[in-house]
């Protein structure tokens, strides 16, 4: 079965695409897991929110999970965001594609959803018949597996510590565009 792919974005130190890989037979439970790392009244694990106690109680937590992760870095230089995201998808597609047979890739919802709607489509339609990919736009608080690339790009943008603290998990960070 084809693995799933949850995507989302940060703008710490460039621009980061964080892709996580999970399982089908894995989605249930790392929802699960990731649910109680939600304190009372929180809708959401959101790393930009939570103290640095908070963040290393929950890379600790996300670095015990099956799930393999590839951060797509694009330096601005003067880009806009908009085109750093794009190059990043344009690199991120293929590789979820070929690489770990992604079947199912689910973006966090923004405003800018019509425009990663439009790229990915160009990817796809350069691609053979046989890659299909179903994709669609999420909100973090409907979907908790969200969380992850969230928790990731941040781990990454920080760097250091906080990037050694994702584990075995983070397999790649690729630098994209010129």
């Amino acid at each position: 079965m084809a693995s799933h792919a949850y995507v989302d974005e940060s703008s710490r130190s460039g621009y980061l695409l964080c892709a996580v890989v999970i399982l089908p037979a894995d989605v249930t439970a790392i929802r699960r897991t990731l649910r109680t790392l939600c304190k009372p009244g929180q809708r959401r694990v959101h790393m930009k929110h939570e103290s640095d106690g908070r963040r290393r109680e929950i890379l600790s937590a996300v670095s015990q999970l099956d799930a393999q992760t590839l951060v797509y870095r694009a330096v601005l230089n003067g880009r806009s965001e908009r085109r750093a995201q794009d190059e990043c998808f344009r690199t991120m597609v293929p590789d979820l594609l070929e690489k770990f047979a992604v079947g199912r890739m689910v973006v966090e919802s923004c405003d800018q959803d019509h425009q990663d709607n439009q790229v990915i489509r160009e990817v796809l339609s350069d691609r053979p018949a046989g890659h299909r990919l179903t994709y669609l736009h999420s909100a973090p608080a409907s979907e908790p597996l969200l969380w992850l690339p969230d928790i990731m790009a941040w781990a990454v943008g920080r760097g250091g510590d906080w990037k050694r603290r994702c584990g075995q998990g983070l397999l790649d960070v690729r630098d994209v565009g010129p």
